[in-house]
C-alpha cells in the first residue's frame, strides 16, 4: 500500500511539472527576422553612408525586448525598436554602414541580444574606390608644384655607402616649369628628373646624402625649392624640403681582431661646469683619452643646445694618450638654478657603435 501510494505522488509530481513547462513555454517571447544578411551590392565610395531595415517579429506569447544591438566595428552604427513587442508584432533592426575612406569589400556583423536569446545578423558590399585628385595624390601645396611628402627621412646613412630618398612630384600647372633648390648642404646632392616638368608632367626629386661626404651623426636640413627660378611663398615662408638622418660608421664588416686593435674612448660620464653668471660666456675643457691600439679620430663633437659650442683636436689622438676638447658656453637668456645638457662625441671607436654621450650639469647664477 506505502509503494503504491508513492508510485501515486510521483505521478501526479510529474503531471503538475510537465504542465508547468508547458505554460512557461507558452508565455515565452520568440524573435524572427525576415533574413539575417543583407548585401548592398557595389556601391561608390562617393555614395558615404548606406542602410539597410532588418524586420523581425514576435512569434511568441510574451513581450520581446531588446536589451542590446552590437556592431562588430565603430564603422556600423545600429539602430533598433527599444519599446518592448508584443505577441504578433514587427520591430526593426537598421545597420548604417559608413563608407567614406573604406574602399573594397567588407562584412560585418550586428549581435542582437534580447529576452529571447541571440541572433548574429551580417551586412556585406564591396565599395568602389573613388578617383583620386591629383590634390589627393600629392598633398603638399607649392604652389603649381605638388609633392607627395615634404620631410625626407633617411634614418641611419653608413659613411662610406651613401643614400638616396625619391619624392615624387608633379606640375599642377598649364606651363612648362624648372625646379631648382638654394642652401644645398656641401654633403647632399639634390636634383629633379627632369629638370623642367611640362604642364602636367609628373618626375621626381632625388635626395642623395653623399658617400664620404665629411658630415658625421644627426643632421636636419632644410632645402629651399624654386620653381622658374623663384621662392615659393607658404604662408609667409619659402617652401622647403625637409632632410633629416644619420650619418654613422659601419662597424659591422669589423672582424673580431679588427675590433681588439680598434681605439676606446676613455672619458668621464658627467662634465661638472659648477657655477656661471647669467648672461656670460665661459670656456672649459674635458679629456679624452684613448685606450686602444690604434689612433682614435673624434669626427665630431656637438650639444643639444646652441648654447654650447665644443672644438675636438683636428688629430687623432695616439694609443695611450690623451687631448682636450675645449666647451664654450654662452649663459644668455638661461634661467637662475640648475641646468642639464647632453654632449655627443663621434669617434672611430666601433664601442656603441661609435657613440660617446656625456651628460653637463652646472648653475647659473
Amino acid at each position: 500500500m506505502k509503494k503504491l501510494l508513492l508510485f501515486f505522488l510521483a505521478a501526479v509530481s510529474y503531471v503538475v511539472s510537465t504542465s508547468a513547462a508547458d505554460n512557461v513555454g507558452a508565455k515565452a517571447p520568440e524573435i524572427s527576422f525576415d533574413t539575417l544578411v543583407h548585401n548592398f551590392g557595389t556601391f561608390p565610395e562617393e555614395t558615404g553612408k548606406v542602410s539597410c531595415t532588418f524586420t523581425f517579429k514576435n512569434t511568441g506569447a510574451a513581450d520581446l525586448v531588446l536589451q542590446k544591438v552590437k556592431a562588430s566595428c565603430g564603422c556600423t552604427t545600429p539602430e533598433w525598436t527599444k519599446t518592448p513587442v508584443a505577441p504578433g508584432e514587427t520591430g526593426t533592426v537598421i545597420a548604417t554602414y559608413n563608407a567614406s575612406g573604406r574602399p573594397g569589400a567588407f562584412t560585418k556583423t550586428i549581435t542582437v541580444t534580447s529576452n529571447a536569446g541571440d541572433k548574429r545578423l551580417t551586412i556585406k558590399g564591396e565599395v568602389i574606390p573613388k578617383a583620386q585628385k591629383i590634390e589627393d595624390q600629392y598633398p603638399i601645396d607649392f604652389g603649381s608644384l605638388r609633392l607627395k611628402k615634404k620631410h625626407v627621412y633617411m634614418n641611419n646613412v653608413n659613411y662610406n655607402d651613401g643614400k638616396t630618398e625619391r619624392v615624387q612630384v608633379v606640375n599642377n600647372s598649364n606651363a612648362d616649369m624648372a625646379i631648382s633648390f638654394k642652401n644645398v648642404p656641401s654633403y647632399i646632392e639634390i636634383k629633379s628628373a627632369p629638370e623642367k616638368l611640362k604642364a602636367g608632367e609628373k618626375g621626381t626629386i632625388d635626395v642623395t646624402i653623399k658617400k664620404d661626404a665629411g658630415e658625421w651623426g644627426s643632421i636636419s636640413d632644410d632645402i629651399e625649392v624654386l620653381v622658374n627660378g623663384k621662392n615659393v611663398v607658404k604662408e609667409g615662408k619659402n617652401a622647403v624640403l625637409s632632410v633629416h638622418g644619420n650619418i654613422q660608421e659601419n662597424f659591422s664588416s669589423m672582424t673580431a681582431e679588427e675590433k681588439a686593435n680598434a681605439p676606446v674612448v676613455k672619458v668621464g660620464n658627467v662634465i661638472k661646469l659648477g657655477e656661471l653668471k647669467a648672461d656670460t660666456k665661459k670656456t672649459f675643457k674635458f679629456t679624452v683619452a684613448n685606450d686602444g691600439k690604434s689612433d682614435l679620430i673624434i669626427r665630431k663633437a656637438t650639444a643639444d643646445s646652441k648654447a654650447i659650442v665644443l672644438s675636438a683636436p683636428s688629430k687623432g689622438i695616439k694609443p695611450g694618450k690623451k687631448a682636450d676638447i675645449k666647451l664654450t658656453i654662452d649663459t644668455k637668456g638661461f634661467a637662475a638654478g640648475d641646468f642639464t645638457n647632453r654632449v655627443t662625441l663621434i669617434t672611430n671607436d666601433p664601442n656603441n657603435k661609435g657613440i660617446s654621450v656625456l651628460q653637463i650639469n652646472g648653475q647659473v647664477k
